[in-house]
């Protein structure tokens, strides 16, 4: 599997729910919402690594396995 971030390798989890669950050498473990996953693949959006891999590590202060539903202001403009 890609990472769903920087598109680099990464390892797939198994997740119940709505989520595509990824463990990426260089983003980390974090989730993302299918529906924002489908949403920007209809609109070909790609997100910023940079900004995206701060983010990250910014929730994972709170959180081991930090959530993406929605971009809030993530995506490469």
């Amino acid at each position: 599997m890609s990472c769903l971030i920087c598109a680099g390798p990464a390892e797939r989890i198994f997740c119940a729910d709505s989520w595509e669950e990824c463990k990426c050498p260089q983003c980390g473990h974090y989730r993302i919402s299918d529906s924002l996953v489908l949403a920007l693949m209809e609109q070909g959006q790609i997100f910023d690594i940079a900004k995206a891999r701060e983010w990250l590590a910014m929730k994972r202060i709170h959180c081991a396995v930090p959530g993406i539903e929605s971009v809030e202001g993530l995506l490469h403009s």
